[in-house]
């Protein structure tokens, strides 16, 4: 990957504003969405029914509503009568074999019977009761890039639980039961609502089972349709209701999957073209999809299994929320009024606009050199993303994610205040790592400093954006840059007395060493990532400003830390260096090639992108380092998505 996007003729279709240099009032911008966003290829659904199609469960379905009755003191229905049953919702299966109306109090009965005997009958079998071929099946149209889901008969609960003893369950973007919809299938209803969720159209979806139930609901939402023949209906049965095909194995049923879904062809430049989906959602999460496609694209990923990990993220965030579509600019932002909006959360569009406009004038290069070095000093805004955001699109090459960090930076700016920083006397801080132990000191002597801190965040902040309040994390950087602490603003030596690649270098080992004395760390891991981002941004800086951005990493890292309102005792900091300071792999060995291999193949297959950005860094690190042990280490140290704090519960307030 290129240290930064070459100057080049640009074809992008600018947004419809007028620019006046001289005006200082936000005047609103034409409602229409930007002309030039675009969908790079569409959303690929692949729908399955659950038992008879997955699992092999009507024999277990059998034995559960055979014990049911039993409980409820009646003859068991013959095993043919049941298996007629299985498609329907569990209601109407017992209305059914009971010759009852569905609102009989003995259906309820039936049903609560049916569901205890499903946990202690059907789930301890699940796993033998997969298909032959299902496993690989749902991996392989994973890694071609369809959306795989689940619509059945089955409630919701029990479902889940059921794909979950099978083994199944992380195949699975999105699963809708009988209760999650009004009408149940053959009812289009189940396949229209994935299809919304997913905002995919019929064409581009096909619906699995082995029921007419099944295809009637596949051809009442237009989709076309596979009817496999090893489940309850038989072929002459299924044709009845005019599958697009038929299968007699689970992986033929793929194979027809993958021939009657349209090829996607996209590229990893089509994904970070992509202009869809706005910069946050639900308030102020970041959408940070295209971070994790640099990752891997970087560690060398099938750009296949790339495109399935960026349409995974889409349908279905870590966080349990879907990315939201790109918002159309409310405002012309202009080189006279740009100053005006930094860090109020107000319209990002209008901002990526700006910014797109004057690169067509400038240039990329004079365009970073013109606005970077005044949004420097918000890097930590929006949790580091904004700035991983820009310098991970520099660090691709890629114009349009250059451009919207460039905007989010503006967008989300908080400001750590380098102005305020001032010499450090202090001896025997030669090194990033040096000053780290220094402050690690100053906390341990003085035991009250995360009181203090902690104290900072009773009650709310003029001019910390409201949303902020609603984080936890971003308010309490944010607190924490605006009221600042003396340690914060003592430059130590290494910041102006060497070159900046040396600081770079020096950072990047620090800020590892305190990764792996609490690993796993989300604030500690963007620092780890942020901080490749502001090397490449350096990269593209003057010669002079390369420095400050070094100074402004170190102030707003501190205030990061700071923030948390605790910090590692010097011992333990010093006994990992102690362990990593001289540690050298041979680069050539092929051991470390294999653990590498290891590394990239479970950050493919996590849900939570941060850990294939943590890999793709450490792996920077190590190579640039020569093969330096601590990175290798690191890189193994995954993190999980953090639980979203109770203020979730409140509407965003943006």
């Amino acid at each position: 990957m290129s240290a930064a996007p070459a100057e080049r003729t640009l074809t992008t279709t600018d947004l419809t504003t007028v620019e006046n240099p001289t005006m200082t009032t936000m005047t609103p911008a034409p409602t229409a969405a930007p002309a030039d966003r675009q969908r790079t290829a569409p959303v690929r659904v692949a729908m399955f029914d659950l038992d008879g199609t997955l699992v092999d469960s009507p024999r277990a379905i059998v034995d559960a509503f055979t014990a049911a009755f039993e409980a409820m003191g009646l003859t068991p229905p013959d095993p043919a009568d049941v298996r007629a049953t299985i498609g329907l919702p569990l209601q109407q299966a017992f209305a059914n074999l009971l010759g009852v109306e569905r609102e009989d109090p003995s259906v309820t009965e039936g049903v609560a019977r049916y569901q205890e005997a499903f946990r202690t009958v059907v789930l301890p079998r699940a796993r033998s009761l997969v298909f032959p071929g299902v496993p690989e099946g749902l991996a392989e149209l994973r890694r071609q890039g369809i959306t795989v889901t689940v619509a059945t008969s089955k409630f919701h609960t029990s479902a889940d639980a059921l794909l979950t003893a099978a083994g199944l369950r992380d195949h699975i973007t999105t699963l809708v039961g009988a209760d999650d919809v009004t009408h149940p299938k053959p009812h289009p209803e189940s396949g229209l609502l994935i299809l919304g969720r997913h905002d995919a159209l019929p064409e581009h979806a096909v619906m699995v089972g082995d029921t007419t139930h099944d295809l009637k609901m596949a051809a009442a939402a237009g989709m076309a349709s596979v009817a496999v023949t090893y489940g309850v209906h038989e072929r002459a049965q299924l044709e009845t209701a005019a599958p697009t095909h038929i299968a007699d194995t689970f992986p033929q049923a793929v194979t027809q999957i993958l021939g009657v879904l349209p090829a996607d062809d996209r590229t990893v430049t089509d994904l970070l073209d992509d202009t869809t989906y706005h910069i946050e959602f639900n308030g102020h999460l970041t959408n940070h999809v295209k971070h994790a496609v640099v990752a891997l694209d970087g560690l060398g990923v099938d750009p296949r299994r790339i495109v399935a990990f960026h349409d995974n993220y889409i349908a279905l965030t870590p966080y349990g929320c879907r990315v939201e579509p790109a918002r159309a600019p409310q405002l012309v932002v202009d080189e006279g009024n740009w100053l005006e909006l930094l860090g109020k959360r107000r319209d990002f569009a209008a901002y990526s606009a700006f910014f797109d406009r004057r690169e067509k004038e400038l240039g990329m290069p004079a365009l970073l050199r013109t606005y970077v070095p005044r949004l420097l000093a918000g890097w930590a805004g929006a949790l580091q993303h904004a700035t991983i955001h820009l310098g991970w699109g520099l660090d691709a090459g890629n114009r349009r994610m250059t451009l919207e960090g460039l905007a989010y930076l503006a967008f989300a700016y908080v400001d750590c205040h380098p102005e305020r920083a001032r010499p450090s006397t202090a001896p025997n801080t030669d090194s990033p790592l040096d000053s780290l132990l220094r402050i690690a000191r100053h906390w341990q002597e003085r035991p009250g400093t995360g009181a203090a801190i902690e104290s900072l965040y009773d009650g709310t902040t003029d001019g910390i954006h409201p949303e902020l309040l609603r984080s936890g994390l971003q308010y309490r950087i944010a607190r924490m840059l605006g009221e600042g602490h003396p340690r914060m603003y003592e430059t130590p030596s290494w910041v102006d007395a060497q070159d900046p690649e040396a600081s770079w270098d020096q950072l990047g080992y620090a800020v590892t060493v305190l990764y792996l004395t609490e690993p796993g760390d989300f604030i500690l891991l963007h620092l780890l990532t942020a901080l490749h981002a502001m090397r490449h941004i350096a990269d593209a800086l003057p010669a002079e400003e390369r420095g400050r951005a070094v100074a402004c990493y170190w102030t707003g890292a501190l205030g990061v830390l700071f923030s948390r309102a605790h910090f590692v005792t010097p011992a333990k900091l010093a006994a990992i260096d102690d362990l990593f300071s001289t540690a050298l792999d041979d680069v050539d060995d092929p051991r470390w090639a294999r653990e590498w291999d290891w590394h990239i193949a479970r950050a493919v297959e996590e849900d939570e992108e941060h850990n294939a950005k943590l890999v793709y860094v450490m792996r920077e690190l190590w190579l640039r380092s020569g093969g330096r042990s601590v990175y290798r280490v690191a890189a193994g140290q995954f993190t999980a998505t953090p639980e979203l704090p109770p203020t979730f519960d409140e509407p965003p307030a943006d």
